[in-house]
């Protein structure tokens, strides 16, 4: 697509990213003004018909995907895009709860779930619920979000048998018709403590009543002297059609894929809307009278607002986005509300009683995950003062190299100087970035910033002040004998960048546990040997399974195969070599039939970043925050050269390329759960607090690490 087109079309994107927040302002009047005017609107939205607005921005959304087609391969289903397009809308729409206790709620006709052990999930503005047909024949409602770790249990609508339980996608806690909690994996061999007891954890249940028309409905709060309003037969059901929508466009909610929707597309959308969020929350500031939280949102959607023009337009070629930063900036409201100094008191977790085996094993409240107050306060205390990392030493090996990173709207540049050294610093501004990479002196006309080099990795943070990275790595003599320093990075496949719109946190502590490798990630459980008893993460050696299983696919045959190939020692040996890296925290040679994972030690730095170390090559992982909902998988690939007389060569290429392929895969379902997740964590109703398994303890230490740098996230309702 030609510059000018490309321009063109941005403008009209970001256009109609402003309209989708101005359906979002509508969608909030018609939630607070009755349920009729609410599923009215909804309806409006899921068929782009029956009111003007929406009928008129479906138009526009038609026509600038028609341009796009022209232009593009492969060309986008306008469907794909107008299903994410509501999606947002929808989900950018909340109650709070003493709005809930105001009215019942239509969940269901009873003749949808017939028989016992049927069910339907059901979308309430926020709030996931499921209704389930009882082996009495009586209909019960319940919150649907797990009670370990906030994942929706039941998906879709279906039928679990009276007798069976319903299994959480996320690590398989079982849960029967009637939501008690039937089984913790694990939780038979103490790993969640010795006070651990199933009956704390069932399903948050709703008071239920069903009309004279048989439709099933929910009181969702404490409010006693609620009525139930007649309601027409046969009423639309607004809940089930939001569900299906937001899981059509989930990526790989259920086949795998990822979104379909252009990356172009999505972010000129996102420039447009946050634009305009930016522009009405100044709007409805009165000078003098902004508060703490007004502030801090501001502070984020602007953080936010830098990163999506950071990403969607790297060079700064499209001025048209600049402009739009430039129309934000210069607000002279604007300038009258920033530059607030917030300084928070330590507030205590009231409401939180902490188990007998210590309050690591308690799980931080929900309302954390994707709260945009909460992140311009991470992006202080957690984000810029925590090492990032942007490439390895030789992808910037000689004078004048230089590559970058952009975080939180930040733009940071690692540069090979003349003399051979490593130099980072960031730019003063987003709209600088066109003029580089003609740099000038002094310090290349950017502000310096913080670089570290470990084992051959470079990483940056915008403070000077905290830990080295050799200071805090966990257990960095694993890594002796792999040479990282002087591995070269393998490009292609190996190297890759997945924006996803789920909080980094929940991101992060997905990878901080292998707790849920056996119900979610069955290759990874195939391939290696996993087991559910093992603390954290951290330097774990996870022994690949010889002899192989039967069941291996064939790109996990293929692995399997190539990495006995280029085995450099025996069966005994590994063993030998993995015994004395539990006794001495370090290994004398490379493993060979063995993977492990390196990282910070979680509770010094709380880290997003591993180290991946394979046979046949390592992967550098890190997360990158880009605002409360919207992070970066950042992934390199990295190797030693490779001789072409070696016969080995070619296996080491092979395992490579067959290992990186079943990465991605298990990326994937890992990306899965963490969309739907970020949807449970939204509800404003959950109040359980969830617990921790012993192989999920470096997420307990992520959190206390989160709990000690922002006291605030241990209210149990949020305070901001």
């Amino acid at each position: 697509m030609n510059l000018v087109k490309e321009k063109e079309l941005c403008k009209v994107f970001v256009k109609i990213g402003r309209q989708q927040y101005s359906l979002v302002a509508t969608g909030t009047n018609f939630a607070e003004d009755n349920q009729g005017a609410w599923n009215s609107f909804v309806a409006s939205l899921l068929s782009a018909k029956g009111d003007r607005a929406v009928e008129t921005v479906y138009e526009h959304l038609v026509n600038a995907v028609t341009e796009y087609n022209q232009k593009n391969h492969p060309q986008v289903n306008i469907k794909s895009v107008y299903n994410y397009f509501t999606a947002k809308i929808l989900r950018s729409i909340s109650m709070e709860p003493s709005e809930l206790e105001k009215d019942w709620y239509f969940v269901c006709g009873a003749a949808e779930i017939p028989q016992p052990g049927n069910f339907v999930t059901i979308q309430i503005f926020q709030e996931p619920l499921v209704a389930v047909r009882q082996s009495d024949g009586t209909i019960r409602v319940f919150l649907n979000v797990c009670t370990h770790r906030q994942s929706p249990v039941f998906e879709g609508h279906g039928c679990i048998g009276v007798d069976k339980p319903a299994l959480c996608p996320y690590h398989g806690w079982a849960f029967g018709i009637d939501g008690v909690c039937k089984n913790a994996p694990g939780a038979n061999r103490g790993e969640f403590g010795s006070d651990f007891d199933l009956k704390n954890y069932s399903l948050q249940e709703f008071e239920v009543k069903i009309d004279e028309n048989q439709g099933v409905f929910a009181k969702l709060g404490e409010n006693s002297h609620l009525k139930l309003k007649s309601q027409p037969q046969n009423p639309q059901n607004i809940g089930v059609a939001i569900t299906n929508l937001l899981n059509s466009v989930s990526p790989g909610y259920a086949d795998g894929e990822t979104a379909t929707l252009p990356e172009t597309i999505r972010l000129w959308l996102r420039v447009g809307y946050l634009e305009e969020n930016i522009k009405q929350l100044i709007a409805d500031i009165t000078p003098g009278e902004i508060s703490d939280s007004q502030q801090l949102i501001l502070e984020s959607l602007i953080g936010e607002l830098k990163q999506a023009i950071l990403t969607v337009d790297s060079e700064g070629l499209t001025l048209e986005l600049d402009q739009v930063l430039q129309g934000v900036y210069s607000s002279a409201k604007l300038k009258g509300l920033m530059g607030k100094s917030i300084d928070y008191p330590e507030i205590a977790p009231d409401g939180i009683e902490y188990s007998e085996s210590s309050a690591r094993r308690q799980a931080l409240p929900i309302w954390i995950y994707g709260d945009a107050a909460l992140f311009a306060l991470e992006v202080e205390h957690l984000i810029k003062p925590t090492w990032q990392f942007v490439c390895h030493i030789n992808e910037v090996p000689q004078p004048g190299n230089f590559t970058w990173l952009d975080i939180v709207g930040e733009r940071a540049y690692v540069i090979r100087t003349a003399n051979g050294e490593l130099f980072a610093g960031k730019l003063q501004d987003v709209t600088q970035r066109r003029s580089y990479p003609q740099f000038g002196l002094p310090n290349y006309g950017l502000e310096p910033i913080d670089i570290d080099i470990f084992y051959g990795f470079i990483f940056i943070r915008f403070t000077w002040s905290g830990s080295r990275l050799a200071e805090s790595w966990y257990l960095p003599n694993l890594l002796a004998p792999y040479q990282l320093e002087n591995m070269q990075p393998i490009g292609g496949v190996g190297c890759y960048d997945i924006n996803v719109e789920v909080d980094y946190k929940l991101l992060w502590e997905n990878f901080l546990e292998d707790y849920h490798f056996p119900m979610m990630h069955k290759g990874l459980t195939r391939r290696f040997g996993v087991s559910s008893d093992c603390e954290g993460i951290n330097g774990m050696i996870i022994p690949m399974r010889d002899p192989a299983s039967p069941s291996l696919t064939p790109i996990e045959r293929q692995y399997y195969d190539c990495a006995k190939a280029i085995a450099s020692h025996s069966w005994e040996r590994e063993q030998e070599l993995q015994d004395f890296a539990a006794q001495n925290h370090a290994l004398p040679e490379t493993l060979c039939y063995s993977a492990f994972c390196s990282m910070s030690a979680q509770e010094e730095i709380p880290m997003p970043f591993s180290l991946s170390v394979f046979p046949e090559h390592v992967q550098a992982f890190s997360l990158v925050p880009a605002g409360p909902r919207e992070s970066r998988f950042h992934v390199r690939s990295y190797g030693h050269p490779l001789n072409p007389d070696d016969p080995n060569t070619k296996a080491i290429e092979a395992a490579r390329l067959a290992n990186i392929q079943l990465l991605v895969e298990s990326l994937h379902e890992d990306i899965r759960v963490n969309y739907i997740c970020q949807d449970s964590v939204s509800s404003r109703l959950f109040k359980k607090i969830g617990v921790f398994n012993i192989a999920e303890y470096d997420v307990a230490k992520f959190q206390e690490a989160i709990r000690l740098k922002l006291p605030i996230t241990s209210c149990p309702r949020k305070p901001l």
